[in-house]
């Protein structure tokens, strides 16, 4: 059995676990944000090989029995990162990347799926630095821009976009590879530090028609979740399993929704695929235009982290609560709508607006 902690913002969690490959990832992962002294209380989870003979991950709240070994590590991983993040009051937290050029700092909110790792790192391959590819966080004590210095999983396409080009990656170490992905660490020069928001990029995403669709797996259905779901407007729809798991796809603005109706019903959720975005869509030329601060922040909040179990949210009584802080901390930053194009002329436009 092996300790490992962590701090995130506000929050201190300590992982217990016998799981060498959980203990690699989150070590991987998090190793900037891992602590040796106890800061103060941490919100304590244990990874186990043997719960009555199963795999097991506990919360405060729950124990989730994961008949699946192989998945363990992946499901730990996604439960210790949501249920913390939902517990975050220091910040606002949204999925988006976050840079910083001249002290000056540049959110890109965008769907899953975008490309925003790839830009990313072209960007930093231009003098910016990383804050994050995958999380802006807004301090609310002073409206500045926080690190979230994850490590990057750089997808195989990412790879193909940059040999395109005859890029290399920004100075890097390699944390884990996968066959599809790979988990990288940028040189400690190329992040970034502290600084004021000056600039939010809204990408975006092709007008599809409908709204996307994702792709679900869950450990098991059981007729009560099942029954939930569709009484709670998500509307879904079964889909023919491959690997003796129960499949169903449902629009993605339900996903937190979708998460936690399976905590509540003890149902695991193993993989959410997001429909991708047709390649076509980045050979057009991108497009900048300046929008209305108040508009920008109702699209942000699209992308807040934390769902409505946010602790934020709980304590406001809705999102809604969230704009007015939201509002305030944007009154200096210029806000934009970017249609996406090829990578090297996405990167030129940013580049020049900043």
């Amino acid at each position: 059995m092996k300790t490992q902690r962590y701090r995130i913002f506000d929050q201190e969690i300590e992982l217990r676990s016998d799981h060498a490959d959980t203990l690699k990832m989150m070590e991987v992962m998090f190793r900037r944000f891992a602590v040796t002294d106890k800061y103060g209380d941490a919100e304590r989870y244990d990874v186990l090989t043997e719960v009555g003979g199963r795999a097991g991950i506990h919360t405060k709240d729950f124990c989730y029995i994961v008949e699946a070994p192989s998945l363990l590590t992946s499901l730990a991983h996604g439960i210790i990162l949501r249920h913390t993040l939902a517990q975050i009051r220091s910040h606002l937290l949204f999925h988006a990347a976050a840079l910083s050029r001249n002290g000056k700092g540049i959110i890109v909110a965008a769907d899953s799926g975008c490309g925003k790792t790839t830009l990313t790192l072209a960007l930093v391959r231009q003098g910016f630095q990383c804050l994050s590819d995958e999380t802006a966080a807004l301090d609310l004590s002073n409206g500045e821009l926080a690190p979230y210095p994850r490590s990057l999983w750089v997808r195989a396409g990412t790879h193909r976009v940059f040999q395109q080009f005859g890029w290399e990656l920004p100075s890097h170490q390699i944390g884990l590879q996968k066959s599809d992905r790979t988990t990288i660490h940028l040189d400690s020069t190329l992040l970034g530090n502290n600084c004021q928001p000056h600039y939010l990029i809204m990408i975006q995403r092709p007008d599809e028609g409908d709204e996307r669709i994702c792709h679900i797996t869950l450990d098991s259905l059981p007729n009560r979740l099942w029954a939930y779901l569709q009484a709670n407007g998500i509307e879904p729809v079964k889909v023919p399993s491959t690997e003796g798991f129960s499949e169903f796809k449902a629009k993605e603005v339900h996903i937190n929704k979708i998460y936690d109706a399976c905590e509540q019903h003890g149902v695991l959720v193993l993989n959410v695929e997001e429909t991708g975005v047709a390649p076509s869509f980045y050979e057009k030329r991108p497009q900048l235009q300046e929008i209305p601060k108040l508009t920008a922040a109702i699209s942000l909040l699209r992308y807040f982290l934390g769902s409505y179990r946010s602790v934020l949210i709980q304590d406001k009584g809705s999102a809604a609560s969230l704009i007015q802080p939201l509002v305030k901390i944007l009154a200096p930053v210029k806000c934009y709508q970017l249609t996406p194009g090829k990578l090297d002329q996405t990167v030129e436009i940013i580049n020049d607006l900043c």
